[in-house]
């Protein structure tokens, strides 16, 4: 709904908005709210490649600890298992100590991060049966994904208060409420959420999700719909896929197409089960924090602006914030990882050394062939690999020759958003409403409509 005017309260009329507030006000909303935009939302050229700020520091410590990154990723795995376990089996698990209470999940996360540390394990020593350890199983999560996302929970987490505490969300959101609500049915915050997530990772948009539903900003039907259909991997990602695939040369108007895909799923899928039936419903720890405070007379501009510095007074200290982000950020890390190594692990086991893969597809290749997709045959089961991770499709695809195949391939990997070696396990582990078999669902849905219109853009483009 839109806001309406609260009729009780009357915006000062002397002066203009910023006359309302000290020097002060301002610059706190301001420069942690400028300093977030420039880390995560604006692109930069540097070396003659586009991208953004924080992806540059992403890939800077990556590249500075690249000899360590390995063994790190396994030490983030094993030794937080055997702490958990530690706490499971013995006294400390009744101490309310946040930090202990961290390796206390429960019984069925415990168990998920040993198998999982177990597994990194026998990947890094090249352990028992090839197919864990295989390059293509276990050797992709231990040395193409646990590196890079070990570095994008630790910041994200972090330094996203820059975009979510400080008044940036408060100030955007009321500008475009309208537009968001009438589109898509969302608080105009969420527009800060989406540009996150399709400007630095899924993973840093699926964090900043789940922390505005625990502050109340989101009922659970609005996290569930924002994460699952806004939450794309990055641009930067997009283009390295797509350049596995040989199709970089296309770049700009197939992220158009992806784009305009997204938006169109993000108007179908939400109106289908399972998300038409998730509850409208606040976090019931926290209760509603979003404002519908609007005063009569005041604009869009002022309203945002109020909002934007009365959030930026009661933000937390800085050191306060780094506190809460290291410790949101072992949570994820510690939980992830692990379960991030188990899934992707089995997943890619299945598609490398079984039929699988192929019979599943099976139904999908005369909907391809409906839409005069080249190579059907071969482009579904590498399709539906996706749902494991999204670069399987491009690794599984490349030596597809019908251009528009490939394009639509791809293009479908980035939209499809729920893949279970990293999305699909924050989602779950981030507790908003969805479970196992909604994400199954939403995944079907997002193939189904993303395939068609793809296809259209395809052809028009490449064809």
């Amino acid at each position: 709904m839109q806001e309406q005017p609260d009729a009780g309260s009357v915006l000062p009329q002397s002066g203009g908005p910023l006359s309302q507030y000290s020097t002060a006000q301002l610059l706190r909303f301001l420069i942690p709210s400028l300093i977030g935009v420039m880390l995560f939302l604006v692109p930069f050229e540097i070396n003659g490649k586009s991208n953004i700020l924080i992806a540059y520091v992403i890939d800077y410590i990556n590249d500075v600890v690249k000899p360590m990154m390995v063994p790190v990723t396994v030490g983030v795995a094993t030794i937080p298992s055997l702490l958990t376990l530690l706490v499971t089996f013995s006294a400390l698990k009744k101490n309310p100590n946040r930090f202990i209470q961290l390796f206390n999940p429960g019984l069925g996360w415990t168990t998920v991060r040993v198998i999982g540390a177990v597994l990194m394990v026998m990947t890094y020593w090249k352990i028992g049966p090839e197919w864990i350890w295989h390059r293509n199983t276990g050797g992709v999560m231990l040395y193409d994904v646990g590196p890079v996302v070990l570095a994008i929970y630790f910041l994200s987490a972090i330094l996203l208060p820059l975009l979510t505490d400080y008044g940036l969300m408060e100030f955007v959101g009321s500008l475009v409420s309208r537009g968001f609500e009438k589109l898509f049915g969302l608080p105009g915050r969420a527009a800060v959420d989406c540009m996150a997530s399709w400007l630095a990772a899924s993973s840093v948009g699926i964090i900043l999700t789940t922390q505005q539903y625990r502050q109340g900003f989101y009922t659970s039907r609005e996290a569930c719909v924002i994460a699952t259909n806004f939450s794309i991997v990055s641009i930067a990602y997009s283009y390295l896929l797509l350049k596995l695939i040989g199709m970089e040369h296309v770049f700009v108007p197939w992220y158009i197409a992806v784009a305009i895909t997204g938006l169109l799923c993000a108007l179908i899928v939400p109106k289908l089960p399972p998300l038409r039936g998730k509850p409208n419903a606040y976090n019931p720890v926290v209760g509603k924090q979003l404002k519908t405070d609007r005063r009569e007379g005041e604009g869009l501009f002022a309203l945002g602006l109020r909002r934007a510095i009365e959030r930026a007074d009661t933000a937390p200290s800085i050191f306060a914030q780094v506190r809460h982000g290291v410790h949101v950020s072992m949570d994820i890390a510690i939980s992830v990882y692990p379960a991030m190594m188990l899934i992707g692990c089995l997943g890619l086991a299945v598609v490398e050394f079984t039929p699988l893969f192929k019979y599943m597809a099976i139904p999908l290749v005369p909907y391809m062939e409906l839409l005069q997709l080249p190579e059907a045959e071969k482009a579904a089961p590498a399709l539906l690999a996706g749902m494991v991770d999204s670069i399987m499709p491009s690794i599984l695809g490349a030596n597809i020759q019908s251009e528009v195949t490939r394009f639509v391939m791809v293009g479908v990997a980035v939209n499809q958003i729920i893949f279970f070696t990293e999305a699909a396990i924050l989602l779950i582990r981030a507790d908003i409403g969805l479970k196992l078999r909604d994400l199954l669902m939403i995944y079907v849905l997002r193939v189904l409509v993303s395939l068609p219109i793809l296809a259209l853009l395809g052809h028009l483009i490449v064809g």
